[in-house]
């Protein structure tokens, strides 16, 4: 288990005029990506001198709350996966790096585990609706440790649409109508 820490601003680690803050959406994806290191977030906000929080950090707070009130099962007391993740964006490491924004994209799939479900995180929605999670195709499930591969359904937490799902070879492939998000939208497979 390992903490890292963030602020809410790219330039200030204290309430300055003209902060240049993150979006919630780039914070929740570095929480979704930390908690599938098996680490945890520190989020660092500057009040003003008189004890106030500025509008700005309270905006971010509160949009990362909304995201958490339909999403925290795949955050809170989850566990992680036999993978933290796939896709293609590189994370950099190290100090110093957190100022600069990622640009995910649609295969870029974080994993938390929690009772029988795997929670499939994924950073960036795409407009087609439609997810490949190639860790979970038939043939990668077999070089998985104590995962015998038996998926019993598919839900997309905060939506009541219930998606087509199928599983082959390359990947379990996810379709959605009506799903649309500007932030991670989270998958709950019900495994056995």
């Amino acid at each position: 288990f390992w903490q890292t820490d963030t602020s809410v601003a790219r330039n200030s680690w204290c309430y300055t005029e003209n902060n240049e803050y993150k979006t919630a959406q780039e914070i929740i994806c570095d929480l979704v990506d930390i908690v599938s290191k098996n680490g945890c977030l520190l989020l660092n906000i500057g009040p003003k001198a008189d004890g106030t929080i500025p509008e700005e950090d309270k905006s971010i707070l509160l949009e990362i709350g909304e995201w958490l009130k339909v999403n925290g099962q795949a955050i809170y007391d989850s566990k992680v996966w036999r993978v933290a993740g796939e896709g293609p964006t590189r994370i950099d490491e190290g100090q110093f790096t957190d100022g600069r924004a990622k640009t995910f994209t649609p295969e870029d799939i974080r994993f938390t585990a929690r009772g029988s479900n795997i929670y499939a995180t994924v950073l960036s929605f795409p407009e087609n609706g439609i997810v490949k999670i190639k860790s979970l195709g038939k043939k990668n499930a077999a070089r998985l440790p104590h995962f015998h591969g038996i998926i019993k359904d598919v839900s997309v937490l905060g939506f009541s649409e219930e998606p087509i799902w199928e599983r082959n070879e390359e990947a379990l492939i996810i379709s959605t109508k009506t799903v649309k998000s500007d932030k991670p939208v989270v998958f709950k497979i019900l495994v056995d």
